[in-house]
């Protein structure tokens, strides 16, 4: 699994933000289709080592909402698909938060099975 400079990973986040912010106040374009309360996560097509480190942090952060430590929210990512042309991506959609759910319940009973063999054992013994 690649291993991303989380300190240049914020810093251009940061600066896409900026960018973005800056180009809606000029001229609206996506702001509307993003949801209230979103997270947002940038990509592009010339810096793919942004995107998978998004992408990244976007799965890690629907799993953490579906354990309950984040409140749920929309997590969308502004992505250059074309130098100045953005689209909006909907990083949690239905179908990943089932994906989520359906991780999280299948380690949960393969815990559960785990401990119950070792209770098992000990009681044999």
């Amino acid at each position: 699994m690649a291993k991303y400079n989380q300190a240049s990973v914020t810093e251009k986040n940061l600066d896409r933000l900026a960018y973005f912010l800056t180009s809606e106040i000029q001229q609206p374009t996506l702001a509307a289709q993003i949801p209230e309360g979103a997270h947002i996560f940038h990509g592009s097509y010339a810096d793919l080592e942004l995107t998978q480190a998004n992408v990244k942090m976007a799965a890690a952060m629907l799993i953490e909402m579906a354990l309950g430590i984040y409140e749920e929210a929309p997590l969308i990512m502004l992505y250059e698909y074309q130098s100045g042309q953005q689209a909006v991506i909907d990083l949690g959609t239905d179908d990943k938060k089932h994906q989520a759910l359906e991780l999280i319940e299948a380690f949960q009973e393969q815990s559960q099975q785990e401990v119950a063999v070792k209770i098992n054992e000990l009681m044999a013994a």
